[in-house]
């Protein structure tokens, strides 16, 4: 089933995405103060491929350096990412 539910993401959105996340990481990576947000989008990138049968695990020791982290990816990136994922859970709906 897994199998079968990730080719179909894959085809109807997960590819688009997984390019957008692609896009962001060479970016990210030009920009070279921002690597490891270049690090972190080209793992999201695989996940949007490939999303069903995976585990995320939340890391409850990030503390205000994942805040701030955080406040930065989504200036640079995470805004128009957020957009995509919304466009593609409406179109899906």
């Amino acid at each position: 089933m897994r199998v079968l539910l990730n080719v179909i993401w894959l085809v109807f959105g997960g590819l688009l995405l997984a390019l957008g996340y692609a896009l962001v990481a060479v970016v990210m990576f030009i920009l070279i103060i921002t690597i490891p947000f270049g690090i972190a989008a080209g793992r999201i990138a695989l996940f949007c491929l490939w999303p069903f049968g995976r585990t995320l695990i939340r890391r409850p020791e990030a503390g205000a350096g994942s805040f701030i982290g955080n406040l930065i990816w989504l200036v640079l990136a995470g805004w128009w990412l957020a957009l995509g994922h919304l466009i593609t859970g409406v179109l899906m709906c």
